[in-house]
């Protein structure tokens, strides 16, 4: 978790006594929402995972024993391993049976969307054959799980881990062969559901594209009149979720509003990028740095220097590795996550180990791997509010000269906070 800036997860409560679960969860980042399921809640679980990443020979045997993956084989990718399925859903329900744990991503592709994607029926298939077999006495508790990033790619977001409450399969399920496409469809949809309960959901790209100028203007404004803390992702996630019924709302009951809402957003933030400039360094623009913050950054500066030195190298070679390699979106996130792993726990024990060797500082530099670690992430936090604080007086120094477009940038700006508050207080007298 190391790997995020803040990290929330919430609804631990509802994994209460045993198994079997199986955990359903969105899947924006094809190797780190595993790694962030599995870290997040306590059972130890096994993965559905498509049968084209597990491979053959040793490196199916290490993913299957070490990684507890159980390979699907997807008609798309994998046509001729189709049969194999049988299998996979033989070892699922016998797992499911000894009351462990499966997590599941029944999407059945990895796309970086704030949406839900209509649902493969595997989960409640697995589900109902595992509980006839059982007489509906397995107790099947299928957990929702929403990860929302704020970006899944990019080192030191944020994340929000949101636990639903379990949905017992055997309420969906009867004896009656007949009824056995009904009753998987239904729980298919209840999952469904459950899952978009969990996660920001935003049904088209219209709407995101909106959702996105919002959170560019109008939501940290939002966040200071509710006294929403930045710690608090509870809260910040119940707003977002308001923000985005909200838009729905005018998108699909008050075309007009949503139209000039968007025509509104679209020409403020022309103008900003026409002139390379941020709404929240504009925003802030006159804001004078706090004195204990340029003592902070004075008598920080040996430790920012410190924390580049140790892993300025390493670094360098992630990103030019990235930049050389390419992935997809989906994957981009995690092989950022696993070569900077390997490449920092070379880099840290190739340093420790010379330390050791040819230093006088023995078992004391055993303790170099944290220090460099901590003072890597420290030299990322101090580069980034140092840079927004040059852009803000290089800002400042610009606007000093160009006081006709800073005028016309307040007013669109002002012109947009009004809109909104009282678009938001129309939409807060339609859930009274």
């Amino acid at each position: 978790m190391a790997y995020f800036r803040k990290v929330k997860i919430e609804g631990k409560e509802h994994l209460k006594g045993d198994g079997p679960f199986i955990f359903v969860a969105n899947h924006p980042s094809a190797f780190m929402d595993p790694i962030v399921v599995a870290s997040s809640i306590k059972p130890a679980v096994y993965f559905l995972a498509a049968g084209e990443y597990m491979g053959k020979g040793f490196k199916f045997w290490f993913f299957h024993k070490f990684l507890h993956m159980i390979p699907i084989y997807r008609p798309d990718t994998m046509p001729g391993d189709t049969h194999k399925n049988k299998e996979a859903f033989a070892k699922s329900i016998q797992h499911l049976s000894k009351k462990k744990c499966l997590l599941v991503f029944p999407e059945g592709v990895s796309v970086t969307e704030k949406k839900i994607l209509p649902l493969k029926t595997g989960v409640a298939r697995i589900a109902r054959e595992t509980e006839l077999a059982l007489e509906l006495k397995a107790g099947i508790k299928i957990v929702p799980v929403g990860l929302n990033y704020t970006d899944p790619h990019t080192f030191r977001s944020d994340l929000f881990v949101n636990i639903g409450e379990p949905i017992l399969a055997a309420d969906f399920f009867s004896n009656d062969p007949e009824k056995e496409k009904e009753e998987v469809k239904e729980l298919t949809q209840h999952i469904e559901d459950r899952m978009i309960d969990t996660v920001l959901h935003i049904e088209s790209k219209e709407v995101e594209d909106i959702i996105d100028g919002i959170n560019k203007t109008y939501t940290r404004d939002l966040k200071n009149t509710l006294g929403v803390e930045f710690s608090d992702q509870d809260r910040e996630f119940e707003l977002n979720k308001l923000t985005i019924a909200a838009v729905h709302h005018f998108h699909t009951s008050k075309p007009e509003d949503y139209s000039k809402m968007k025509a509104l957003l679209d020409e403020y933030i022309k103008s900003l990028e026409a002139q390379g400039i941020r709404d929240r360094e504009f925003r802030n623009v006159n804001k004078k740095v706090p004195w204990h913050l340029t003592l902070g950054y004075i008598i920080g500066a040996p430790f920012f220097l410190l924390g580049w030195v140790f892993n300025y190298i390493p670094y360098k070679i992630n990103v030019a590795l990235q930049n050389k390699l390419g992935f997809k979106d989906s994957f981009k996130g995690s092989m950022i996550l696993g070569f900077g792993l390997g490449l920092f726990l070379i880099w840290f024990t190739t340093l420790t180990i010379l330390c050791w060797n040819f230093t006088p500082l023995s078992y004391y530099s055993l303790i170099l791997p944290v220090a460099m670690y901590l003072s890597g992430a420290y030299a990322l936090v101090y580069l980034s509010s140092l840079n927004y604080i040059i852009r803000r007086m290089k800002l400042r120094k610009f606007l000093a000269d160009n006081a006709k477009i800073e005028s016309d940038i307040t007013q669109k700006r002002s012109e947009i906070i009004e809109l909104f508050e009282s678009y938001r207080a129309e939409f807060d007298s339609t859930k009274g």
